[in-house]
């Protein structure tokens, strides 16, 4: 027997890929709460009771005159959402997973939207939980929204702290409806573009430096930042978090700082949007500070990257080891940060070892530092790292770049190392202008 069921549904026509620069939107939940109308009936699919009875939550959207219905799996916890697709509701496609490897409920509600023509955004989360949080992601691919360890930080957007029913929208408007307080209810959805830096008409002797400390930044790199810089004259260090980028909060910053413990991770944390964030505050004035993993963070050559240093990596293999190494400042190197003539020791953990990534549209490094010895264990390439760049000192867009391979922060007699950097990348001109 086929059965029939009815859900709500969003009719909107696909369009091809947006071209030139993403143009990313953040919902935010705006205005009272009210309580939500009635569902209204849609159009019924017909699933044989086997594959019904599998699936949580269907929710369709028509694309293209393709209807396409997502859900996830009743007997699943990995997290995963599938999708089916058709052009009658009666013929039906094999599933295809279309997201995973998130952070998202490992089931729940799974439903997507189109904003604007070729822009889609999946809404997960639980329908139902006191501590309940929908993971919003973007992608222009509506049968792709990540599968893989790095999801979040090619998709992700943002989270909203509700128990997530259905978003729609409603004479030219968007809202949300959640389960609150004992009801549904329903608010509305407010979808703010990601903005870089705005230039700032006041306080120009103070130097605002945001901090980055959440996953992915591991080890005595934020704690150390904090203590080099704490009590110096006209640096100002505000601590975030990935919600903090959503919200658009470097616009009224000069610099952001990313330390060791692993690139893709916080990637992962911060998401598509902190990424894009990130990228369009240095391309707007802002200046970069990147340390070991903070360094990976920076380059082109990895996807998950903000794409502000034109580097990428000479090899895969990047767990060269730990322990000092010897390095030596180049004249650009001391005088921007200070540091003697001659071979120098310097902590090391498996820090990016790159080589330029011959991208136009980003600046080329100059190096700052020269590994002169190097370690290359695990069966990393010998020779790779003795003659590279430790330290470079490039430019994106208006803003400066500033990347450390190695650990001078927490390194005895290169102290002065942050706050030199700090200031160098709270100007404005390129590199050894």
């Amino acid at each position: 027997m086929i059965q029939r069921f009815f859900v709500l549904w969003i009719l909107v026509a696909a369009h091809a890929v947006i071209a030139g620069e993403l143009d990313l939107r953040v919902p935010h939940i705006e205005g009272m709460w009210t309580p939500a109308p009635q569902a209204v009936a849609s159009p019924a699919p017909m699933f044989e009771p086997a594959d019904l009875a599998a699936m949580r939550d269907p929710r369709l959207i028509k694309i293209s005159d393709v209807w396409h219905c997502y859900y996830t799996l009743r007997a699943e916890k990995e997290g995963a959402v599938y999708c089916r697709t058709s052009p009658n509701l009666k013929e039906w496609s094999a599933p295809n997973m279309v997201a995973a490897g998130s952070k998202a409920a490992a089931f729940g509600v799974a439903l997507v939207v189109q904003l604007k023509a070729g822009q889609f955004y999946l809404f997960r989360g639980q329908s139902i939980s006191k501590k309940a949080v929908a993971r919003v992601y973007y992608s222009e691919n509506p049968m792709d929204f990540g599968t893989d360890k790095n999801a979040d930080a090619l998709h992700a957007v943002c989270s909203l702290p509700v128990a997530l029913r259905d978003v729609f929208q409603s004479d030219g408007k968007w809202f949300l409806k959640a389960q609150r307080e004992g009801s549904l209810q329903m608010a509305s959805l407010n979808w703010q573009p990601v903005i870089g830096r705005e230039a700032r008409s006041e306080k120009k002797d103070l130097i605002r430096v945001a901090l980055f400390d959440d996953y992915g930044s591991f080890g005595k790199g934020v704690p150390r930042v904090k203590e080099l810089l704490s009590g110096v004259q006209g640096v100002d260090l505000t601590v975030f978090k990935p919600d903090f980028l959503s919200r658009n909060g470097l616009r009224d910053f000069d610099v952001v700082i990313f330390t060791g413990g692993s690139g893709s991770k916080q990637a992962n944390t911060i998401g598509l949007s902190g990424r894009e964030a990130v990228r369009r505050f240095v391309h707007d004035g802002g200046g970069y500070i990147g340390i070991c993993a903070g360094n990976y963070l920076a380059c082109d050559g990895f996807s998950w990257g903000v794409k502000v240093l034109d580097a990428k990596t000479k090899s895969s293999k990047w767990m060269r080891g730990q322990g000092d190494v010897q390095v030596e400042f180049t004249d650009l190197g001391r005088e921007i940060l200070g540091m003697p003539s001659g071979l120098l020791p310097v902590r090391y953990a498996n820090g990016p070892v790159f080589q330029a990534a011959n991208k136009d549209e980003i600046g080329d490094f100059q190096p700052l530092a020269i590994f002169r010895t190097e370690l290359a264990e695990n069966g990393s390439p010998v020779g790779a790292m003795t003659g590279s760049a430790a330290m470079v000192a490039g430019n994106y867009g208006k803003g400066r770049v500033l990347c450390s391979s190695p650990h001078p922060e927490q390194t005895q007699g290169m102290e002065a190392f942050i706050e030199r950097a700090v200031r160098w990348v709270g100007g404005s001109d390129a590199p050894g202008q």
